[in-house]
């Protein structure tokens, strides 16, 4: 009975061991089959650039309420400057009621400090049935407002708005548009 029992100690101990040696075989063989270091080829080295990231998303939010959330093809973080260089630009700015304005841009800067932004190349801003279209437009976040210097151009449904400058002031909802102001308005507007 002893020598049974011996038998089947030393029978569990070579499983034992068999199976130790089998899982570490297996340990090894995916480990080197999982470490395929990728190689990386035609790397260019910007000397001004510190970082650049393909596929940007950030969020800004003031007192736990988003004011605005950005994405951005790829974005580039300046050396010596506090500011990132952005392609591809996709803004969702909030408004004081809860609505959302869209902007794209073909390039955009932001200011990493102070996450004032600027746009430049075919600038399209939509609220609602709104759309606004200028060469470029800047936003400042201390006073949430976007603002543009060069020439507007706003429209909706029945009606088109031309200006030399413009302000949205996005936590009072208004927009001022100033210098050379012309539109078309149709018969079916109603004004206040």
């Amino acid at each position: 009975m002893k020598q049974q029992h011996k038998k089947k100690s030393i029978l569990f101990l070579v499983l034992l061991l068999a199976a130790m040696v089998l899982g570490l075989g297996i340990f090894v063989i995916t480990s080197r089959l999982m470490d395929d270091s990728p190689t990386l080829t035609d790397v260019h080295i910007d000397s001004e650039a510190a970082l650049t990231l393909n596929l940007m998303k950030q969020v800004s939010k003031k007192n736990g309420i988003t004011e605005w959330e950005l994405e951005a093809a790829t974005a580039t973080l300046m050396k010596k400057q506090d500011r990132a260089v952005l392609t591809d630009v996709n803004v969702v700015f909030h408004t004081a009621d809860n609505s959302e304005v869209f902007l794209t841009s073909d390039q955009g800067i932001l200011d990493t400090r102070s996450h004032d932004m600027s746009f430049v190349g075919n600038v399209v801003v939509r609220h609602q049935t709104y759309v606004l279209k200028t060469d470029k437009l800047h936003y400042k976040k201390k006073p949430h407002i976007i603002h543009s210097d060069a020439p507007v151009w706003l429209a909706d449904e029945i009606s088109v708005i031309e200006a030399d400058t413009m302000e949205i002031k996005l936590h009072e909802n208004t927009v001022t548009l100033q210098g050379h102001v012309k539109g078309k308005f149709s018969e079916k507007i109603a004004l206040p």
